[in-house]
């Protein structure tokens, strides 16, 4: 018996660093396979909705698989066919901008050097995002080769997942018993964890789009008319799903439109200013913590914190990892004291038995 258990555990240990190898190999790729892995439980909950209504499961699976090499062909062609125009239309917008601010600032007879300063300034942000998107197009190879890792990683994890739950409850059963406590434990963990997290994007999208539909509503009544309010609304839904960066990318350059080529400054500056505090810093520091401990049932400093810092220090992929290491350790740190106690439990009685 003693030789069995030691003989499991020494395989589980020769697996653990036989991963660990995998994952130093993958590392390059790991944003790709981790966006992956989440677009596969994304598409399988989307599975469960859509085949009671269709009633084939192939038919199901064929029309999300489609949809997704759909979404992302059709978002590839659309930035390479398009890209020399965003480009010239990047460097117009910051030209308009810098004569609109330069004019308004001529009046108030301020100190050359601070003139000076803001043009400067303004070339310099200018360059920055050209050089950003210049260096996007450049590494066009590699996205491509990310895109394609990510596409094969959640077509194969979607359409394999029932068999590899299947292997994996095989292999939880062969674990000593240790073992098989702190895994079972960790794999439901990270599962509840999955769910939690994405419902907790999906809500805060769904919020902050329509907080956004709000605000340009505000705004028009208070000033003129904005067009495509919806648009605007769905489009800063979407862009909520990948926090701190993406809201930016909307409401600034749709509040540099109004004070630049539209002319009117003030809109501009209220829809920049309600961005920045309703769907930027609000967001992140009440209403995405808030809503993620509810749904999460955690405190909402370590959401906070997930959410927060695990894209900042792991870039992308930090987006998933962020909550879901840290909310593990905090749950295995509270439990391992009960693992440990139902584990000599186990062995007191087997020991009593022999």
């Amino acid at each position: 018996m003693d030789e069995g258990l030691r003989a499991k555990r020494e395989t589980l240990l020769v697996v653990s660093i036989l991963i660990l190898g995998s994952m130093l190999i993958v590392f390059p790729f790991l944003d790709a396979i981790l966006i992956g892995a989440a677009v596969s439980y994304i598409l399988s909950q989307v599975h469960d909705k859509l085949n009671p209504h269709i009633q084939n499961e192939f038919l199901s699976s064929t029309i999300i698989i489609f949809s997704v090499f759909a979404f992302v062909a059709i978002g590839l062609y659309f930035f390479i066919n398009n890209f020399f125009e965003i480009l010239a239309q990047l460097n117009l917008f910051t030209g308009s901008l810098e004569d609109k601010i330069i004019s308004a600032l001529e009046p108030l007879d301020l100190p050359e050097t601070f003139i000076e300063n803001i043009r400067q300034y303004i070339n310099n942000f200018s360059q920055s995002i050209s050089s950003i998107l210049i260096d996007l197009f450049a590494s066009l190879p590699a996205i491509i080769i990310d895109l394609g890792i990510f596409l094969v990683t959640s077509t194969y994890l979607y359409k394999d997942r029932r068999r590899i739950s299947r292997e994996l409850d095989r292999l939880l059963k062969s674990l000593p018993p240790t073992e098989k406590r702190i895994i079972q434990n960790l794999v439901n963990s990270t599962e509840n964890i999955f769910k939690g997290v994405f419902l907790t994007q999906a809500i805060v999208a769904v919020i902050l789009g329509a907080i956004m539909g709000l605000g340009l509503w505000l705004i028009s009544a208070l000033t003129t008319p904005i067009p495509l309010i919806p648009l605007w609304a769905i489009l800063v839904g979407v862009a909520s799903l990948l926090p701190l960066v993406a809201n930016f990318m909307i409401y600034v350059p749709l509040g540099g439109y109004f004070m630049t080529s539209a002319g009117e400054p003030i809109k501009g500056m209220l829809v920049i200013t309600f961005g920045l505090i309703f769907l930027q810093i609000m967001p992140e520091i009440f209403l995405r913590p808030y809503i993620g401990s509810k749904r999460l049932d955690e405190h909402p400093l370590i959401v906070f914190l997930g959410f927060l810092a695990g894209p900042l220090v792991l870039g992308f992929k930090g987006l998933i990892l962020g909550p879901v290491v840290l909310i593990l350790t905090k749950e295995f740190a509270l439990s391992f004291s009960d693992m440990i106690s139902d584990v000599e439990s186990d062995v007191h009685s087997e020991d009593t038995e022999e």
